[in-house]
C-alpha cells in the first residue's frame, strides 16, 4: 500500500485515488476511473463556538465521514493534522475563526473499476484489494487556501463546559454569530476575565510570504482573507466514496464493510480511541499542574499506565486491519475508559479574602484558578501603615508567575473616603464657594498612603459598593 502526501500537488489528480478510512489515509494507487465535473470557487467566513469534537470538525469544514478516521490516518490534509494537534476532548470548548478561498472543486460524476481490476469475490481477494487500493476512493476534492484559528478552553467537566458557554454567550460570543470586527474585542475581553486555562493556535494554507496575524488581529485577517492571492494553493478538503457503492462492484466486500463499522461506527474502535485520547490529554494536563507544584499522584500514574495499555490495544487492532481487513475483530476491552476523565480535586485550605474595612480587603487569586492556569506566587511585598492609631498592613503586592509571563496585583491600596482629612461633603461645599461645579466635573483628592509604581500587567480597580467595579489592565503602548 503506497501512501501519498495530502498537502500539495495538483488537486484534480487526487480524484479516484484510493483511501484507507481506518489506518492509512490517502494512497497514491487508484482502482477506478470515470468522469468528473469542475465547479467554481467559493469564499467562506465563519466564527463558531463548539462544544464537541464533531462540532469542531464541522466548523473547520472537515467532511463528516472523515471526522473520526483522521485519528489514525497518516496522510490527510494539513487542516486535519491541525485539528489532531489541538488535543481537544468532549469536555473542551472551542472558538473557531475560519476563512477559506476556494479556487475550484472537482467532483466525480461516474466511476467504474479500471480495466484489468476485478471486483473481489471472496474475503481473501477483498483483503488484497484493500491493501492495494484502500476501502474507498476520493470522489471530491477542493483546492485553494484556508485560514483557521482556534481558541481552546480546557474545561474538564460538563458543568464547567456549560458554565463557560453561558459566560461566552453573555459576552455576545455564541453559536451562529456573524463574523464582524467587533467580535475580536469581545473575545479579548472574555480572555482577560476567564479563569479557565486556554490556548490559541492558528494556521494558514494556500499562501506563502504572508505572516500570521497577531492575537488582536485575527478577525481582521479573516475578514480580508478572501482578497488575498492564493500563490500556493493546496488541497483544502475532500470527500470519499466506498467501493461497494460502485454499480456492479458485487458483494465481495461484505466483511470489509462490517469491519469498517467495527472501527468507524458511533461506538466503534476509533470512537473509543477519541475518548482515550481525551483521557490522555487530561492526564497530561494534570501532570503539568503537578509538575508546577512538585506534587505526585500515584493514582493518576496508575491510570496513565492503563490508558497507555488501552492505546496499544487499539493500535494492535488498527495494525491488524492493515494486515488483513477481512479478519475477525472482537470488541476490545479498554478498562481505563470505565474511570472516565480525571478531574482536579482539592481543598482550598485558605479563605477567599481577609482584611477589614479600614485597610481594604486583600483578595488573592483563588486556589482553583491558580491550579488550572499553573500560576504560582513569585514574590510578596508588604507595606505597613496606621489606622485608628494601630499599625496595620495597608498594601500587599503579589507577583504571580505562569507560562504566560509575570504580573503583579496590588491589594489594599485603595484606601477609603472615610480616611480623607476632609470629608467629601466638606470638599464640595468648600469648592462651591469659589467655582460652579457641573455634572461630570472631577474632584482630585490625592492618593492613599503607600503609593507604588504601576507596571505592565497590573490591574487597577475602582469600586463603588453596591454599584460595581471598574477594572483597567496596564498595557504597553
Amino acid at each position: 500500500m503506497t501512501q501519498t502526501s495530502a498537502g500539495a500537488g495538483d488537486t484534480p489528480n487526487r480524484l479516484f485515488s484510493g483511501y484507507d478510512s481506518v489506518g492509512s489515509g490517502m494512497l497514491s494507487s487508484s482502482a477506478v476511473l470515470g468522469d468528473h465535473e469542475h465547479g467554481g470557487g467559493r469564499n467562506a467566513l465563519n466564527i463558531q463556538v463548539c462544544e464537541s469534537v464533531g462540532e469542531l470538525a464541522e466548523a473547520l469544514e472537515i467532511d463528516g465521514s472523515l471526522s473520526v478516521s483522521y485519528l489514525k490516518a497518516v496522510n490527510v490534509t494539513a487542516k486535519m493534522k491541525f485539528m489532531k494537534s489541538l488535543n481537544v476532548t468532549e469536555k473542551s470548548v472551542t472558538i473557531v475563526v475560519y476563512a477559506a478561498q476556494e479556487t475550484g472543486t472537482w467532483r466525480v460524476t461516474d466511476a467504474s473499476l479500471k480495466a484489468g481490476i476485478e471486483p473481489p469475490t471472496d474475503d481473501k481477494a477483498a483483503a488484497r484489494f484493500v491493501r492495494s487500493y484502500g476501502d474507498s476512493f476520493i470522489k471530491e476534492a477542493t483546492q485553494g487556501g484556508e485560514y483557521y484559528a482556534v481558541y481552546t478552553f480546557r474545561t474538564a467537566t460538563q458543568k464547567e463546559q456549560s458554565s463557560l458557554t453561558s459566560a461566552l454567550k453573555a459576552e455576545g460570543i455564541y453559536i451562529g454569530m456573524t463574523a464582524k470586527a467587533d467580535v475580536q474585542a469581545k473575545i479579548s475581553s472574555f480572555e482577560s476575565k476567564t479563569s479557565v486555562d486556554w490556548t490559541l493556535k492558528q494556521e494558514m494554507t494556500g499562501i506563502t510570504g504572508v505572516a500570521l496575524p497577531g492575537e488582536d488581529k485575527l478577525i481582521e485577517f479573516a475578514l480580508a482573507f478572501s482578497s488575498k492571492t492564493m500563490n500556493a494553493p493546496v488541497t483544502t478538503g475532500f470527500a470519499i466514496q466506498y467501493y461497494e457503492n460502485i454499480p456492479g462492484f458485487g458483494d465481495g466486500f461484505g466483511k470489509v464493510t462490517a469491519n469498517r463499522r467495527h472501527f468507524l461506527g458511533a461506538r466503534g474502535v476509533l470512537a473509543s480511541l477519541a475518548r482515550l485520547k481525551g483521557v490522555e490529554h487530561q492526564i497530561r494536563r494534570l501532570n503539568d499542574i503537578y509538575a508546577c507544584y512538585r506534587f505526585e499522584d500515584p493514582e493518576l500514574d496508575a491510570l496513565r499506565a492503563k490508558v497507555e495499555a488501552d492505546l496499544e490495544t487499539v493500535e494492535d487492532q488498527v495494525d491488524a486491519w492493515r494486515d488483513n481487513p477481512t479478519g475477525n475483530f472482537a470488541k476490545p476491552v479498554l478498562p481505563s475508559l470505565a474511570s472516565g476523565e480525571p478531574v482536579l480535586d482539592f481543598a482550598a485550605g485558605q479563605p477567599a479574602s481577609f482584611g477589614n474595612e479600614g485597610g481594604g480587603t486583600f483578595d488573592f487569586m483563588s486556589v482553583g484558578d491558580a491550579f488550572r492556569n499553573r500560576v504560582r506566587i513569585a514574590s510578596i511585598r508588604l507595606a505597613d501603615g496606621t489606622w485608628n492609631d494601630h499599625h496595620v498592613i495597608r498594601r500587599i503586592e503579589v507577583e504571580y508567575a505562569s507560562e504566560k509571563g509575570r504580573w503583579t496585583r496590588i491589594h489594599g491600596q485603595d484606601g477609603n473616603s472615610r480616611d480623607l482629612l476632609f470629608s467629601v461633603p466638606y470638599l464640595i461645599a468648600y469648592l462651591s464657594k469659589y467655582m460652579t461645579l457641573l455634572p461630570g466635573d472631577l474632584i482630585m483628592t490625592g492618593t492613599p498612603a503607600g503609593v507604588g509604581p504601576l507596571a505592565v500587567g497590573d490591574t487597577v480597580e475602582v469600586e463603588i459598593p453596591s454599584i460595581g467595579v471598574l477594572r483597567n489592565r496596564v498595557v504597553a503602548e
